[in-house]
């Protein structure tokens, strides 16, 4: 058969869920505004549907005011399990469609079929598809209950068809079709008015802060000046210092560009007609993508639209208080702006064979060869006053699994990989003969020899066994980080190397190796810095620590899901940016703040679906004015706050339930 049914009189409701059967495989379910779901018992049915078919199909309808986020979740005997987040949009049905490969846990994004948005995996490391027991279908929390018809519910053998009636979605604008709210652009007379009369304003002056230095620097505490930024502690807390001398606490914006560009292939049917890609507007075609932001920037400034924007937003930077170019901004922005910035590297350092998604094989050769290559790209830099530094990589994906070990990965794996080879010659260093590590480890091999073979992966429980385990994960982690960084170093020995963004740290084996940074840098989305941590990092490394984003979205505007962290409205985003910023100013060991990002996302979705209202300005290119008017605020107090003289601001706004995936 080329399709299994899972039958729906099968799922039981949790406590929370009301559950509707329509037809053999189809249902209705209601579920709190706490979440809830509905699972199927795997255990009656054979083990071989999970393995004969490659893909779960169901065709999803809701009717909810944003974006529905369905879990999709698989768990087998072991007690491991694999969570697939979709995000499905409100009023038109949209196809699902899942691969089982998935399950192997070896990518954090899967690749984005038509009509669906986001699709992000969470959970342990693996889940064995020939020992499945539990599927669950759920949802997260929200401000509201939720109910969503689910239909066609399957396993294929093969991807579906995806046949979608046209619906447009947005309006010529790039806005959401159907939909008021303050601060929403009627048309396209009251763009070119907007934009044109803030255009005109840009030109009257330069909007820098009289205590602010040529690089951005505060100058009412200065240092001695090296040329370029560097760090320094003051005895009391660490400090960026510009090349002249100034303390630097970097309030920063990431991705200045005048816009995401929205996927078109697969969305097709949500999109009104698109001009040409060879006419007025062929700018906006970008990315395999389309830019409504461009393309409302050239309805209004016509062939000068770069230029005009690049004039608006620089500005708007130096008006807001903003002191740094934030990580993956424009280059051509960059070189015409006089801010200083961060420079993302690009093209980490892989090898062919890996030892868990992005982790390579950092004892090979390659990895060497490579992490020599990928520093060049530094050279050129290397007299540039105005970069503070350098990001090697953003948020590694191996490092999302809480507890990996790597080891256990490395082993299970039939690859001869240099790293496995490396683990077991310090193995027969350390025991000598295979009699005294199977004495330590209570294991039974019969040469050093087996450890290359991938069934020897039935780990006992054995100490002696697991702290080599853990001493040679460390290993791993502190090369994987260390040999990139000599080469960087060498590379460019002027600028700051600034980390690797990971979006937490799940252990202290993370920071193996991270003495090498400059500085440590860390995304964080929550309200407010966590001190004991920042303070943790701060000590072990004896390094400054920068957070590299965060982000507040809110539900009252046009936009269909709200980032990883929402409240209610745009005053109180400006709220809550007052009181992380403030609340990190006050942190000695904290040197930075970057905001994510400029730009709303696309309300069709970004490259991977991601459609957040996370930005200062909206597709009309017009600022979000509460959130911007909170923004100059703190802006204004945090080097009072800084160095002690004003208390930061602790009015933090209640948090909603994010829509995000």
């Amino acid at each position: 058969m080329a399709t299994f049914d899972l039958p729906a009189a099968a799922f039981r409701c949790s406590t929370d869920t009301h559950m509707e059967v329509i037809g053999v495989n189809g249902f209705r379910m209601e579920t709190s505004s706490q979440g809830g779901g509905v699972h199927l018992d795997a255990r009656g049915y054979e083990a071989s549907i999970w393995t004969d078919y490659e893909f779960v199909v169901a065709d999803v309808y809701h009717e909810s005011h944003d974006v529905l986020v369905v879990l999709f979740s698989f768990h087998d005997e072991a007690n491991r399990s694999i969570t697939v987040h979709l995000g499905i949009l409100p009023r038109v049905t949209t196809r699902i469609c899942v691969p089982l490969t998935a399950l192997r846990g070896e990518k954090l994004f899967l690749d984005r079929f038509p009509g669906i948005m986001q699709t992000v995996i969470r959970g342990d490391v693996y889940v064995d598809r020939n020992l499945i027991t539990r599927f669950d279908i759920s949802t997260i929390p929200s401000v509201a209950s939720r109910s969503l018809v689910i239909s066609g519910l399957s396993l294929s053998r093969s991807v579906p068809q995806f046949q979608y009636e046209s619906m447009p979605y947005i309006d010529e604008l790039g806005q959401l079709a159907g939909k008021d709210w303050k601060g929403k652009t009627n048309n396209p007379e009251q763009l070119d008015r907007a934009l044109t009369q803030e255009w005109q304003r840009s030109q009257e002056g330069d909007a820098r802060w009289l205590d602010h230095g040529r690089y951005g620097g505060w100058k009412k505490l200065q240092f001695g000046s090296s040329g370029f930024f560097r760090t320094e502690h003051d005895g009391k807390r660490w400090w960026f210092v510009d090349p002249e001398g100034y303390a630097l606490f970097s309030t920063g914006m990431d991705c200045i560009h005048p816009s995401d560009s929205m996927r078109v292939t697969g969305m097709e049917h949500l999109i009104p007609p698109l001009p040409d890609k060879n006419g007025p507007f062929r700018d906006a075609w970008i990315h395999e993508g389309y830019s409504f932001a461009i393309a409302n920037l050239i309805r209004v400034f016509g062939e000068e639209w770069r230029e005009r924007w690049a004039d608006l937003t620089e500005h708007r930077m130096k008006e807001w208080g903003m002191n740094t170019i934030g990580n993956w901004s424009s280059p051509d922005y960059i070189r015409q702006s006089e801010l200083p910035y961060v420079y993302p590297m690009d093209g980490f350092p892989g090898t062919e064979q890996t030892i868990y998604r992005d982790f390579p094989d950092v004892f090979n050769l390659e990895y060497e060869l490579n992490a020599e290559e990928f520093s060049k790209q530094l050279i050129p830099m290397q007299s540039d006053r105005r970069l503070i530094g350098y990001f090697m990589r953003n948020e590694p994906h191996w490092a999302f699994v809480d507890g990996l070990n790597l080891m256990e990965q490395m082993l299970q794996s039939p690859i001869r990989l240099a790293s496995k080879v490396q683990f077991v010659v310090g193995l027969i260093q350390k025991y000598e003969t295979v009699d005294c590590l199977n004495a330590a480890w209570a294991s039974e091999y019969e040469r050093f020899e087996d450890l290359y073979e991938a069934a020897s992966s039935d780990w006992s429980d054995n100490l002696s066994r697991k702290e080599d385990f853990a001493a040679f994960n460390r290993v791993l982690i502190r090369r994987y980080v260390e040999v990139p960084a000599r080469y960087c170093k060498q590379a460019d020995p002027n600028h700051l190397n600034l980390g690797m963004r990971y979006a937490w740290v799940g252990s202290d084996d993370i920071l193996e190796g991270c003495e090498a940074f400059d500085v440590f840098s860390v995304n964080c989305y929550q309200f407010e810095p966590d001190r004991e941590f920042t303070q943790h990092i701060s000590q072990r490394l004896n390094k400054p620590v920068m957070i590299g984003e965060f982000h507040f979205g809110a539900a009252d505007v046009g936009m269909l899901a709200y980032g990883i962290r929402a409240v209610a409205s745009q005053e109180d985003r400006g709220r809550a940016y007052r009181y992380f910023v403030e609340q990190a100013a006050s942190l000695p060991e904290l040197i930075g703040v970057h905001y994510f990002q400029l730009n709303d996302q696309p309300v069709l979705g970004r490259f991977d679906g991601e459609n957040y209202q996370i930005g200062v300005v909206d597709v009309c290119q017009q600022p979000y004015r509460p959130f911007i008017e909170a923004m100059k605020q703190t802006h204004e107090r945090m080097y009072g706050i800084r160095v002690g003289e004003v208390q930061p601001y602790e009015d933090c706004p209640d948090e909603i339930p994010k829509t995000g995936f």
